[in-house]
């Protein structure tokens, strides 16, 4: 343990030399002695003693209250007064310097140590309840934090499951009016609209749990062996057959076959991907999945880009992948993302302002986001207004065997 470092404040040289023996005696370091407030200043700032045994009355324009006042607004420093005398007004001024203690001169040597150790003592106890009350405070913004934002993605949900409500709702009044006149095929068509507001319904809720159950901790990644090429043929083929084949769909392979893999975190990263490529390509146009190995150290110099917090914007380059990662790309020939924007297209509930007549919630980006980060990875993306955008997603790849990439 290293020994209490002390300052001495004395104007009287005799009385401060008695002062620093008696303190070495009882296992104190003296830092220093001085004669002046604007010394023990510049010792303060210069040696950070553990405290400070300060005469009231001293020599020149600062007295001990003031020297006192000065070191406490800069310095969690404690300070014990020394005074033989002094009159009613200077001591209710120490009083307001918050001092740790007073010794009146003479005195004994037991009684310096006891108001030394004592002020120490309550120092440490003052430290300790200041670091535990700011971090309840901490504590206490975080859970107000929480609170707001999930009052906003609630009031978000809300706004965002109105439209679908409002369609039923109408939808269920003009079958309760036309229920006499109205034709077969004009309930048909009723029914097809309550049929599409209730899946955009229980779609905007299965992605707020799933949202939920990330932020909450509760979902976990788990891996198992995966055949990638049957999975991403086979994903492509059900999302060609609601695609009302304006969009072409092309699945790339490279000599990645399998991988051990989360397969519902994947479905969740493939398939919101491709669903936004067709989306935001109302013109038509190519959808391409490919997968790519890259091996550290293959000589593979093809940037990878990642909108990571440390990479947070679009075309930055990560060098430092050591060890073995699967890419996928999908790619389209859409609208494009504004790159004012692409730093906010992950964030909930966020739309592009050039998707404003394209119907959406906001969510698929950040279901991606975090089934890309529950299983270690990076996402990034390239776009150009009016060509298209390149989603890259890499993760940790790990092989069924020695050749699953060969």
């Amino acid at each position: 343990m290293n020994p209490i470092k002390i300052l001495v404040v004395e104007d009287e040289v005799i009385v401060a030399e008695d002062i620093a023996g008696r303190l070495k005696k009882l296992g104190y370091t003296v830092t220093a002695m001085v004669v002046s407030g604007e010394e023990a200043l510049e010792k303060v700032a210069e040696e950070r003693p553990d405290l400070v045994l300060m005469d009231i009355v001293l020599k020149g324009d600062m007295d001990g209250v003031t020297a006192a006042e000065k070191i406490r607004a800069k310095v969690d420093v404690p300070t014990v007064f020394l005074t033989a005398y002094a009159d009613e007004k200077t001591l209710q001024r120490a009083k307001l310097t918050n001092p740790f203690g007073y010794i009146i001169k003479p005195f004994q040597q037991h009684d310096l140590r006891v108001a030394i150790e004592i002020a120490l003592h309550r120092h440490e106890i003052e430290a300790k309840m200041r670091e535990s009350l700011k971090a309840s405070e901490a504590i206490r913004e975080s859970v107000e934090e929480k609170s707001h934002r999930q009052n906003q993605y609630i009031s978000m949900a809300a706004h965002e499951l109105r439209n679908p409500l409002n369609a039923i709702l109408i939808s269920a009044e003009l079958l309760e009016l036309d229920r006499a006149r109205s034709s077969d095929e004009s309930q048909v068509k009723t029914l097809r609209l309550v049929h599409s507001a209730t899946q955009k319904m229980n779609q905007l809720i299965d992605d707020m749990l799933f949202v939920g159950k990330v932020e909450a901790g509760k979902l976990k990644c788990n891996p198992f062996p995966i055949n990638l090429v049957e999975f991403c043929q086979d994903l492509l083929a059900q999302l060609q057959l609601g695609n009302e084949a304006k969009h072409k769909l092309t699945f790339i392979p490279s000599d990645v076959t399998s991988a051990i893999l989360d397969q519902q975190l994947l479905h969740c990263i493939i398939s919101n991907l491709i669903v936004n490529a067709i989306k935001y390509s109302p013109n038509g146009g190519e959808v391409s999945l490919e997968l790519q190995y890259s091996q550290t150290g293959d000589g593979n110099k093809e940037p990878i880009f990642c909108l990571s917090p440390e990479c947070l914007f679009r075309n930055s380059q990560v060098t430092n992948i050591n060890s073995p990662s699967l890419i996928i790309r999908i790619r389209d020939e859409g609208m494009g993302i504004p790159e004012t924007e692409v730093g906010k297209i992950f964030e909930m509930f966020y739309r592009c302002k050039n998707t404003e007549k394209i119907k959406g919630n906001g969510l698929g980006l950040t279901i991606v986001k975090k089934a890309v980060d529950l299983q270690g990875g990076a996402i990034g993306c390239e776009s150009k207004m009016g060509i298209g955008t390149t989603f890259t997603v890499v993760l940790p790849y790990v092989a069924l065997s020695s050749k699953s990439h060969r």
